[in-house]
């Protein structure tokens, strides 16, 4: 089977955007059988500490996977879409972007609550 340079490239530009997109359809971490038990034994200031330092890492993550989705979107503004039909990829991201603002938003929020459970708990 012979392609022409341009047959290549879509072929080419159609796998790289099946394995962008497969990595980009994950959302916020399933909680581990690990989280849970942290979660289900978490007595003491310690734990609760321990927790809200756990969640403050995911809060960073997801802020961090917003910013990439963000600068995706911008990337990907006015590039052709090699068809009929408008380039959706911007938007695509952007609505990416904001589902892992809003986990961030989740995450901090829980960190925040173990901070005040440490704070409550006898050592």
């Amino acid at each position: 089977m012979k392609l022409t340079l341009n047959a290549t490239k879509t072929v080419a530009a159609s796998l790289l955007l099946g394995v962008v997109l497969a990595g980009c359809s994950s959302g916020p971490p399933i909680p581990s059988p690990q989280l849970l038990q942290r979660i289900e034994s978490a007595h003491t200031p310690a734990d609760h500490e321990s927790l809200a330092q756990y969640y403050e890492g995911e809060a960073t993550a997801a802020r961090t996977r917003a910013a990439e989705h963000r600068k995706m979107a911008k990337a990907y503004q006015g590039m052709p879409t090699g068809g009929k039909g408008n380039n959706n990829m911007p938007s695509y991201h952007d609505s990416l972007a904001t589902q892992a603002d809003s986990s961030a938003a989740d995450f901090a929020k829980l960190a925040e609550i173990h901070r005040r459970m440490a704070a409550t708990e006898k050592p």
